[in-house]
């Protein structure tokens, strides 16, 4: 018999599903992260997973956020890759002297996803 965890993983699948929309493309880490943010509740869960679904499908139709979209933020040069340190991470360098407050909010979203995807992947 599965875990309790893994019985609310699969619930909140077949809450999902009866929302009418899928899981295909994200597996179970992504769908735990939701459950854990909803203090375990499938429902709860598949709901908020539903509506980030729409929300990105919305906002970042193509998966990421192209460098075509936030030329301006690049121009300035404020962020470095510099390499990988010894453990094998990401080594970013961010240069504060360059940073001023995007006002519009959708292009501070953008602009926050663009480096979010750049860092993780």
């Amino acid at each position: 018999m599965a875990n309790p965890h893994e019985f609310k993983l699969n619930q909140m699948k077949e809450a999902i599903k009866m929302l009418g929309s899928s899981t295909e493309k994200y597996g179970d880490p992504t769908l735990e992260r939701f459950l854990i943010d909803r203090s375990m509740d499938p429902k709860k869960a598949a709901k908020m997973f539903v509506e980030w679904q729409k929300w990105r499908s919305s906002f970042v139709p193509l998966g990421f956020i192209p460098n075509s979209e936030i030329p301006e933020q690049l121009e300035q040069r404020k962020l470095f890759f510099s390499g990988f340190s010894k453990n094998g991470h990401p080594v970013w360098i961010l240069d504060a002297d360059k940073y001023y407050p995007v006002k519009d909010q959708d292009q501070y979203k953008s602009n926050m996803l663009y480096f979010l995807f750049h860092f993780i992947v």
